[in-house]
């Protein structure tokens, strides 16, 4: 796998940077904790399809991850919109990457059924 400057800040070109890895692991994190959660519910998903966005911004001298932006989609029988939400909600504040996260980068979590 390469990773390069330009990927993080111009033209990926093919190669990826450290905050295009920390999304996907968040993104894949933040999935198997919504999961469990519905599963905990007795509501377990068809499906769980989840995207996460890092934002990296020059902050004083330095770069920072600012914000991750996850989206999540979800076929859930039998559960409402506001469940659904409620559980992104849990699973965004229960996964161990957005622990890793907390206090340094803003998270939100957009969620509905699909």
């Amino acid at each position: 796998m390469g990773v390069s400057w330009s990927a993080r800040t111009e033209a990926p070109a093919g190669k990826t940077s450290p905050e295009e890895l920390l999304a996907a692991a968040h993104a894949a994190c933040f999935s198997m904790a919504l999961s469990a959660g519905l599963g905990r519910m007795q509501k377990p998903p068809q499906s769980i399809s989840v995207s996460a966005t890092a934002t990296f911004d020059k902050v004083g001298d330095g770069w920072k991850v600012t914000t991750m932006e996850l989206e999540v989609v979800g076929k859930v029988p039998g559960i409402s919109e506001t469940e659904f939400e409620s559980a992104a909600k849990a699973a965004s504040t229960g996964c161990p990457i957005s622990g890793a996260l907390k206090g340094n980068v803003e998270i939100s979590v957009k969620a509905r059924l699909g």
